[in-house]
């Protein structure tokens, strides 16, 4: 009976003991740098002006983009396949009888609503 009592002793001991602790190499491989909060996205000013844009700060964060202009900005429309980009109005412009304007570029933030047959339709705000 007296080795058994040895035995569990032994057995509770072992439990109680610390885990072995992992060795850390000494020289770990480098961490690659994460992108910058700023600007995550790296715009480059010479392929952008090279594919007809610009480079601008757009959106609530100021993130630069490379925005292309739209030949048929600021015209009146009542559908977007009347425009280069959207037809677009403000978000409570009514449901019928819309008379939009086309999307002056393709970096279109702020709120507005889209006009579809002369009435306004998915309102949105894009930050």
């Amino acid at each position: 009976m007296r080795g058994f009592a040895t035995i569990g002793l032994a057995l509770a001991m072992a439990a109680c003991a610390p885990a072995p602790v992992a060795e850390v190499p000494a020289d770990p491989a480098p961490v690659s740098e994460p992108q910058s909060v700023a600007n995550p996205r790296h715009i480059d000013p010479a392929a952008c002006e090279a594919s007809g844009g610009y480079v601008d700060r757009r959106g609530r964060g100021q993130f630069e983009t490379c925005v292309h202009p739209y030949a048929d900005a600021g015209q009146s429309c009542t559908d977007n396949q009347q425009c280069d980009g959207k037809c677009v109005t403000e978000p409570d412009a009514g449901m019928t009888g819309v008379v939009g304007e086309c999307q002056a570029d393709d970096a279109l933030f702020g709120c507005y609503a889209e006009v579809v047959d002369g009435a306004a339709v998915r309102a949105i705000c894009v930050d």
